[in-house]
């Protein structure tokens, strides 16, 4: 009997084993053992940057290589899980280098446009902060912010050309009467590049008498590419 039990134990491991979007193995685990090895070596040594309206950010890794093409992986090819590793390893990210802040923050991941929202499917910001949340026990308010018009696509836009196709982008979602004015906002999402995205967020924040502390992200553009 024991050596059935053995037996039915493996091929209900190959069972539930799923493959590995990078790389087609099977893994019982979003990643592969490999792939999540070389996604560690995205990961910065110094997370925790400032940025123009003092804003600090937040970020994993750099937006290269591994993390990149796992980024890609959750949002184009629908590979959800991913959404929960990538989250976790941000909220570790937080817990060894938190932006200090005189209470803890209300996460608010930055929204898609209602548009783009229902032809993906999901916002993969959301689903970031949600095991964001449940790493560091921060309180998400999903839908805090909206996107009020649909914006161009960033990509191949300069930082001007970024920040004007951002300006008045958002507006005050619901939920606020649940939390007091003075508690810090913490924006979430996925990549930083120029920082349009989330100064434009900030703005709109800010305007409502919201404090924003910062962003967390799990990726940050390099330098040189921000520049492009």
């Amino acid at each position: 009997m024991s050596g059935w039990a053995s037996i039915w134990d493996e091929l209900t491991h190959l069972w539930l084993a799923q493959q590995c979007p990078l790389c087609d193995r099977a893994s019982s685990q979003p990643l592969c053992p490999s792939c999540y090895q070389k996604l560690q070596q995205c990961q910065l040594q110094q997370p925790v940057t400032s940025a123009a309206g003092a804003l600090q950010i937040l970020a994993w890794g750099t937006y290269h290589q591994t993390l990149k093409r796992v980024l890609a992986a959750l949002k184009y090819d629908r590979h959800l899980s991913l959404a929960m590793p990538l989250g976790r390893a941000l909220g570790q990210q937080w817990q060894r280098h938190p932006i200090r802040t005189r209470r803890p923050p209300l996460v608010v991941p930055i929204p898609l446009h209602a548009e783009k929202r229902r032809d993906r499917g999901f916002n993969q910001a959301a689903l970031i902060a949600k095991a964001f949340c449940r790493q560091t026990g921060l309180r998400q308010l999903e839908h805090g912010l909206q996107r009020q018009r649909a914006t161009s696509p960033q990509f191949g836009l300069g930082p001007e050309q970024r920040q004007q196709n951002l300006t008045d982008a958002f507006r005050l979602g619901t939920g606020w009467q649940r939390y007091p004015a003075d508690q810090p906002v913490l924006l979430l999402d996925d990549i930083y590049t120029t920082g349009a995205t989330v100064r434009s967020a900030a703005t709109t924040l800010r305007r409502h008498g919201r404090s924003v502390c910062g962003v967390a992200v799990c990726a940050r553009a390099s330098l040189e590419k921000t520049q492009e």
